[in-house]
């Protein structure tokens, strides 16, 4: 069989034949040359800006609530002293989150507090002492700061404001009460609901919405919910 050539392609009774590239007209030989390299697909492309807003816009302040949020049960249903680990326990993505900011880079330039109305003083003190981020540090040692004592968590925010020096709007606040995260978000910081405990999920987008929301430039307080 005589081949024929159609658009320097080669079809024989061998089958289809491409010519070098040498032979190719210029663009085909500028995208073969593309081709060999690694190219993200826009769906890539949109998650790594994702990754890159949020690890830009990280909270400067990470603050958590500690009954029911942090551990449960909440401290004043104990009648005698509560034993971290058999009557007390923390919730596991409460301690994924601690190991979070206490390994990873990303979180180099923030520092983490507690914000607690129990009346069990003593007792908050002494958990957060005693559970462990890993085998060498406490939540205690991972807190730089730590209000704990009844009354209204707008006290708790000033304190912590006057005591860090990080603006309002540049801390994130997990809580399980409607009334505490209503007003601390009117001082303008950003609270995550967390009714039944912090879970992955709502530490996870509760980061991602603080992110996109100081992104765009607005700094104002608000409550991100599941």
């Amino acid at each position: 069989n005589t081949p024929v050539l159609v658009s320097n392609v080669t079809w024989s009774g061998a089958g289809l034949t491409v010519p070098p590239s040498s032979f190719l007209p210029r663009r085909a030989q500028d995208m073969s040359t593309v081709d060999r390299k690694t190219t993200s697909t826009p769906l890539e492309k949109k998650k790594k800006s994702k990754t890159l807003t949020t690890a830009q816009h990280l909270p400067k302040l990470v603050v958590f609530d500690l009954d029911n949020t942090v551990w449960t049960p909440e401290l004043y249903e104990f009648y005698k002293t509560p034993i971290p680990g058999k009557t007390l326990h923390v919730f596991p993505a409460a301690l994924k989150a601690l190991k979070e900011l206490h390994t990873e880079t990303k979180w180099n330039g923030s520092m983490v507090a507690a914000a607690s109305r129990t009346g069990e003083i003593e007792w908050a003190h002494m958990s957060l002492k005693t559970f462990k981020v890993d085998k060498d540090n406490t939540f205690d040692d991972l807190m730089s700061f730590k209000q704990i004592y009844p009354g209204s968590k707008l006290k708790h925010f000033r304190r912590l404001h006057e005591d860090s020096k990080i603006p309002y709007s540049d801390m994130i606040f997990f809580d399980d009460c409607r009334m505490n995260t209503r007003e601390v978000s009117s001082l303008g910081v950003f609270c995550v609901y967390n009714p039944n405990g912090l879970t992955d999920a709502l530490w996870k987008q509760g980061i991602a919405a603080f992110a996109a929301k100081r992104a765009k430039g607005d700094r104002r307080g608000a409550t991100f919910s599941l």
